[in-house]
């Protein structure tokens, strides 16, 4: 029994450290407020939120209601154990952000006719795609809603003329807005932090894009919306 509560006692307390690391070391560092906050930000811990919340009671009742030194008040279960060691293993190695992304990137060059790229929406029903330079220097993220905002500018007695009109014409002069991009070597945790980060600065954040190296410059190995952070979610509840 005593193997048993040890196995439990260190599994729960590397769980805890992994939440001091989530959330940056705060001088608060109790478990169920670092997992609360942990909660808003990262699917993992809101699909095992009750079950942890639930083992910070049973830690509580092992370490504080001890009745001699070789009596517990409560004993967790194996299975108990196992479950909260299947957690840790998760925290521990979390799958890779490239796992949730949409792959391969279709992008354009800043010199591509916007009846192509009209045609590209049409056919392959993705709302943007990354714009890049003849030297693969990122100028941006075109969108389905910046073609209609431009197509709206552009309407004349019911007629809009695309003739000579290039993916650069429609990013405009903010053409870099809500991107941020993510090493290919980045966590799933990494990854829904740049998601969070912007919502807590009420900046909506339209996509990550994930590089080799997190250079803006390289080109994409694969882009993440908020659409595809749905993929993070169900993929931890069916784990």
């Amino acid at each position: 029994m005593d193997e048993i509560v040890e196995r439990f006692e260190v599994t729960f307390n590397q769980i805890h450290q992994h939440l001091k690391e989530l959330n940056g070391y705060p001088k608060n560092d109790n478990f169920v407020e670092l997992l609360q906050r942990s909660k808003l930000k990262h699917s993992v811990i809101r699909v095992h939120f009750d079950q942890l919340k639930q083992y910070a009671k049973l830690r509580n009742a092992i370490v504080h209601e001890r009745i001699r030194g070789d009596y517990y008040v409560a004993t967790p279960h194996l299975e108990v154990v196992e479950d909260l060691e299947r957690i840790k293993q998760t925290l521990d190695q979390p799958p890779q952000a490239l796992e949730f992304a949409t792959r391969p990137v279709l992008f354009f060059k800043e010199d591509t006719p916007l009846t192509h790229v009209v045609e590209a929406f049409r056919k392959h029903e993705i709302s943007q795609f990354p714009i890049y330079t003849s030297n693969h220097e990122f100028l941006g993220l075109l969108t389905n809603d910046g073609i209609v905002r431009w197509i709206a500018g552009a309407l004349a007695d019911g007629h809009v003329n695309m003739d000579g009109i290039t993916t650069k014409d429609l990013l405009g002069e903010d053409n870099k807005p809500n991107v941020e991009f993510l090493s290919s070597s980045g966590s799933v945790f990494e990854l829904e932090e740049h998601f969070e980060t912007s919502l807590e600065a009420e900046r909506k954040l339209k996509a990550v894009i994930i590089t080799e190296d997190g250079d803006p410059d390289l080109l994409p190995m694969g882009i993440v919306t908020t659409w595809d952070l749905i993929k993070v979610d169900r993929r931890n509840r069916d784990d």
